[in-house]
This record gives structure tokens, sequence and C-alpha cells, in this order.
């Protein structure tokens, strides 16, 4: 915090300076621009600032006035920059204007580079993990400029720029700046004519799953927006592990699949088999011959257990792995490492008596699942932990949680037994699958709109949330 304040000040000293000194400069800019071609010296446009905020970025102008209706591609031999404009986007001149901004407070010297309002994306349609590169004022320079600028794509151009928030300090800013010094001095992609084609984003709401092996319940959760149906056949080891917990232990059977691929046609079908042993492949061939789309490994230790899996699939079906037990998470690097790993789930309720945890949630708490998922998210595998009820219900209420899913990135969640724990009166069942996920979707379009800080004073609120529940246990516990 201490830097964040110096480094405005520096800011303002810099820009005031290099304002003053380049004044001559500027005058003979401007009055080249205008002898080039028609048009206004100064170009300006609508940026994406700190927060996401918009404010107007100020740049020599180096195109044909109009030249942007054409599109924001830059290609090399593009007719739409001027003569005198090549120069300046040569020698990185353009850029100088900026430092009007960064004397207004909009920019810094050094920080992500601000994006258009609608260019890769809009603001609401950067992934949560993305925002934080919003934290920050933008800057002229940034550590994505010095290690390839355009010749990144978009998003590992975001991934430079999240590191740079997490690394943010002075001794960063120095390097960037020196190594921006040498590239400007090089005339190395100076000319900024890589390509920035807007790639279309999808950006599914997280994918719900719920377990049922009831067909028309099924049939009911398909209809409202479940994404997989999740027929459990683990069993060998749960009651011993389990039994003593209010959870969910479904004495499904592998029929069971048969009944819900007749009843299903959009929701995939996961289902998850017992722990790898003799049996495992018979196991196996007959969920997908029943009708599985993905199958999950639970309670696995080690590298040569899911290996083994991945053989017995031998790319038949999606695969998914639970990590559920310390040793699974203590071998996290060598067993991400094995090849078709399609998805991964954090099993939290497993995980947090292994490690001997007072309530399942406490990993989420102490940092246990986000050092997780950001394994994951290295390797680019899909993921997701634990289980939401309905928005308001629950130990955790839904919104905490999903709020804390988007910061980590999770792109998967169980639909936890409280989220409908009627039997019988389907009727009453339909209105709750109906209202419930109905809540979660608009939800999630909510929370899509906020900026990085939302999301880090959720995580503030979900943490002691948690700590009141661990302390209810606790007294629970010693009252016994």
């Amino acid at each position: 915090m201490k830097y964040k304040i110096a480094k405005r000040y520096l800011d303002i000293l810099f820009s005031a300076l290099g304002l003053m000194i380049l004044l001559p400069l500027f005058g003979i800019v401007a009055i080249a621009i205008k002898l080039d071609s028609k048009g206004p010296v100064i170009f300006k446009q609508l940026r994406l600032g700190l927060h996401g905020r918009e404010f107007t970025m100020y740049k020599f102008r180096t195109m044909y006035v109009g030249a942007e209706k054409d599109g924001v591609y830059e290609l090399k031999g593009d007719k739409r920059v001027t003569k005198v404009g090549r120069v300046l986007r040569l020698t990185s001149i353009d850029e100088l204007p900026q430092l009007v901004n960064i004397l207004k407070g909009d920019m810094s010297i050094i920080g992500p580079r601000p994006p258009l309002t609608y260019h890769p994306w809009k603001f609401s349609e950067y992934t949560v993990p993305q925002k934080k590169r919003f934290m920050v004022l933008p800057g002229i320079t940034g550590l994505a400029q010095v290690h390839g600028r355009k010749d990144l794509d978009w998003d590992r151009r975001i991934d430079y720029d999240i590191a740079y928030v997490e690394q943010f300090g002075f001794l960063l800013d120095l390097k960037i700046l020196l190594l921006t010094i040498l590239k400007v001095f090089s005339m190395k992609d100076n000319l900024n004519t890589g390509v920035t084609v807007k790639k279309e984003r999808d950006y599914p709401y997280i994918k719900l799953m719920y377990g049922t092996n009831d067909p028309i319940i099924a049939k009911i959760a398909e209809e409202n927006g479940v994404d997989w149906i999740w027929v459990d056949l683990e069993i060998r080891g749960k009651v011993e592990r389990q039994g003593h917990l209010d959870t969910r232990i479904s004495y499904h059977n592998i029929e069971d699949i048969k009944k819900i691929k007749e009843s299903v046609h959009k929701s995939k079908i996961i289902v998850r088999i017992n722990p790898i042993d003799m049996d495992s492949k018979e196991e196996i061939d007959k969920a997908i011959n029943y009708g599985a789309d993905i199958i999950m490994l639970p309670y696995f230790k080690t590298k040569k257990e899911v290996e083994e899996f991945i053989h017995c699939i031998n790319g038949r079906v999606k695969t998914c792995l639970l990590f559920e037990t310390p040793e699974a998470v203590k071998n996290i690097d060598k067993i991400l490492s094995v090849p078709g790993i399609d998805y991964a789930h954090i099993g939290i309720n497993d995980l947090h008596l292994g490690l001997k945890r007072t309530f399942m949630f406490s990993l989420v708490a102490d940092g246990t699942v986000e050092a997780i998922c950001n394994k994951f998210k290295e390797k680019k595998i899909p993921y997701g932990f634990g289980g939401i009820a309905g928005l308001r219900h629950g130990l955790i209420p839904a919104e905490y949680l999903l709020g804390e899913m988007y910061r980590l990135g999770s792109s998967i969640s169980i639909l936890s037994r409280s989220f409908c724990n009627v039997k019988g009166d389907y009727e009453k069942i339909e209105k709750i699958f109906r209202e419930g996920i109905r809540e979660i979707r608009n939800y999630e379009d909510k929370i899509r709109q906020k900026d990085y800080r939302f999301f880090i004073k959720n995580h503030r609120i979900l943490k002691k949330k948690i700590a009141e529940v661990e302390e209810s246990l606790k007294k629970g516990r010693e009252a016994k």
C-alpha cells in the first residue's frame, strides 16, 4: 500500500516534468500530423481503467480520420496508417499524450494497458479472475508489453497483467521500465502491427451437477438447467468415512445409468465409480455401455491409480478426478501430468476429514482450495469444488459460495442435498428446481457485472461466516 501511494506521487512528478520537457516535441509532431493528413492532432478513445471505469485516453493521431470504422485489426501494411503515423508508432511517440492521462489520475506510467471498452470484450465478459487486472491503474507500458506485446493472444496478455497485479512492487516496475526503454530504442515491435482479432467469448454459467437415480427428478433437473446428472456408484469405504456425518450416501446401482439415459437428452450423465481396484475395468466398461458421458474417479491417492483409470477409460468418454485425499493433494503435480484428464473436482467433505479440519468449508477459508484450484488452472483443466444449496439457504448460503467460485475461476458445482431435500412430491420438486436454479442464474448474471473489489469483499464475508460455523461446531462438540 505504501508503494501504491508513492507510485502515484512519482507518476505526477514524472508526467509533469515530461510534459514540460517534451512540449517543443509535441509542437513539431502536431505540425507534422496536420501537414500529413486532415483531422485532429490528438486521437481520443474510450478505454477501461481502474475497476473497469471508462475514461478518455489520448494519443497522437496515427491513422486517417474514420479508420476505426473498418475495425480494430492492425495488420502489416495497414493503409489506414498515415506516413507520419508510421514514424510515430515506430518510435512510440504516439503514446506520449498519455502523460496527460497520468497527470489526471486515469493512468500510471507502468501498469496493464487499458483495453477498449468493447475489445477484446466488454467489461462484463471478462472472467472474474481476469478482472483482477483492473485492480491497478492502467499504464503506458506493462509486463505484457515487454513480453511480446501483440505477439501474444489476449488471454496470455491478460495472464501477464494479472501477474503484474499479484507481484506489484517497485522492483518489478523498475524492471519493466528498463525493458521498455530497451524495446523503444531497438524499435522492435513498436509498429504495433500484430493481429488483434476479437475472439467471441462463450461465457457459460457454472455447470450444475445434481445426484439422483430417479428418472423423473433427472428429467425435472434437466428441464430447469442442470448440466450434469450424477449417478453415484461409490460405496466402498464411504460408510466408514462419512457414516457419522450428515452427508449423502446414495446407494445407486449401475442399472440406474440406463434409466437416467432414457430420461434425459441434453444433460450429461456423470458416474462416480468406486476407487480403483481389480474390478474397476468391468465397472467402467458397464458404465460406459449403459450411457455414461463422464466417469469420475474418487478417493485416489497416487499417480499410478490415475494412470490405471485413464487407461481403462481409453478415450471413450470424458474423465473427472475427484481430489479428496491428502495424498492426492500432496501428489497433485505428478497426477496432473497424466494425459487425458478432462475435469477435476475438489471433494471438500472427505478432504477436510483427512486434513482434520473442523468444517468442510474450512478448506475454502484457509486457502487450501485456492491453492489446488491454481494447480488446475495452470494445466487448463476445468474444475470445481464443493456444493451449493439455494440462495439464502444452508450453513453457508449459495450466494457467498458462488462469489468465491467466480473469484477462483471454478466452473463446476454440485447442487447439494439441502438444495432439494424432498421425496416423492414431484410437483414440489419441480417448483424447487425451477425457482432455485433461476435464482442462481440471476445471481450469476448480477455478479458478472461486478468489479474485482466485490469478490474480495465477498471472500472476507465468506471467511467470517465459515469461522462462525466452526465456532458453533466446536461448542457443540464440547457440550457433548
